[in-house]
């Protein structure tokens, strides 16, 4: 994956079908995928970048407004790990954060500039 971003995991998935297209056979099986949704709510008594079992919601998960903002919608997994598209940031405002999940600062909100 030279010269690939690999911090932005949806470039990633680009690559990943485009050496499929090349080599016509499927490196993984990117069509069989699993969709799992999960249900947030509000609470500004957790703090930024983190997430609690939701008490009223079996399966479910609280967090702060921020949280909830800056978190990404669809999340792409390879496998039974995040490890492999792991690409940790460091914030001006001092946090560090896998940009995997996260389209901006899940603690103060700025953009990434990748």
């Amino acid at each position: 994956m030279k010269n690939l971003d690999h911090r932005d995991p949806h470039k990633v998935l680009d690559y990943i079908k485009k050496l499929q297209n090349e080599v016509e056979t499927s490196a993984f099986e990117i069509e069989r995928r699993e969709d799992i949704k999960i249900k947030f709510r509000v609470d500004e008594k957790v703090g930024p970048a983190k997430f609690k079992a939701d008490p009223l919601i079996p399966g479910g998960y609280i967090a702060n407004s921020l949280t909830l903002r800056a978190m990404r919608e669809n999340i792409f997994v390879l496998g039974e790990s995040t490890e492999d598209l792991s690409s940790l940031y460091q914030c001006v405002c001092g946090k560090e954060f896998d940009v995997q999940f996260w389209k901006m600062c899940p603690y103060c909100a700025r953009s990434l500039s990748l």
